[in-house]
């Protein structure tokens, strides 16, 4: 079974693989990280991590074998024509922070620590639509590797995620980079579907992820485009 796929040389409502994943990256630490009926659909990995000691901005402990389950009940419910933006291994880092004990002071640097942490391990995606078997969703993941450009990103104190993070950021503005593996969905056919991804870089970073998609007929567009009516 063949989906539409936004290719990796290919734009999305004029916004490239890396523009997407910042603004993915923006969504994912805001105050409300959930789906509100835009044009994309943005999925999310584990991010349910358990602190060790209780020092607020100190390292999480993720359960290997957690899943971040988004079935059944607690599924997605989109339209004909929504894009779906799966994150399926991610590393970011930003401007100040610290890999290995070391500071960030540099965007050579910064771009060099975020794809070192993301290198190894393994990944996978795949999709099932109910009646048909479990698919690859694309033949080839390690054509979907990207790396965003350098962007700002805002942290704000309400952010719902931001403290079960494995390193938790403090709010504030940073200059930051985000390198992974995404998979774009253009748009899927009506039915329902189960999506299965993650990964983990070999280290000590993981995530699964499992959501089931129920998709409708699109919606009547109710604009109207009248430019050939205009009188002069």
């Amino acid at each position: 079974m063949e989906f539409d796929i936004l290719l990796p040389s290919e734009n999305f409502r004029g916004l490239s693989y890396g523009d997407w994943i910042a603004a993915w990256h923006q969504w994912l630490v805001s105050d409300d990280p959930i789906y509100i009926g835009e044009n994309i659909l943005f999925l999310r990995g584990n991010v349910n991590y358990r602190p060790i000691g209780d020092k607020e901005g100190g390292p999480q402990y993720l359960d290997p074998k957690a899943v971040y389950d988004r079935t059944k009940n607690n599924g997605e419910t989109i339209y004909e024509g929504t894009a779906i933006l799966i994150p399926i291994l991610t590393s970011h880092f930003y401007i100040g922070d610290f890999y290995n004990g070391r500071k960030i002071s540099s965007i050579p640097y910064l771009r060099y620590v975020t794809n070192k942490d993301t290198d190894g391990g393994s990944v996978w995606a795949s999709i099932m639509k109910k009646g048909y078997k479990a698919t690859r969703i694309v033949s080839d993941l390690k054509e979907y590797r990207f790396e965003s450009p350098l962007y700002l990103l805002s942290i704000p104190t309400n952010s719902k995620l931001r403290k079960k993070m494995d390193y938790p950021p403090k709010p504030g503005s940073y200059h930051a980079i985000t390198v992974g593996y995404f998979i774009i969905i253009k748009s899927l056919p009506i039915g329902v579907y189960r999506i299965k991804f993650g990964g983990s870089n070999g280290s000590a970073y993981h995530t699964n992820s499992l959501y089931d998609l129920k998709v409708l007929k699109k919606r009547k567009d109710n604009v109207v485009d009248k430019s050939g009516q205009i009188k002069y």
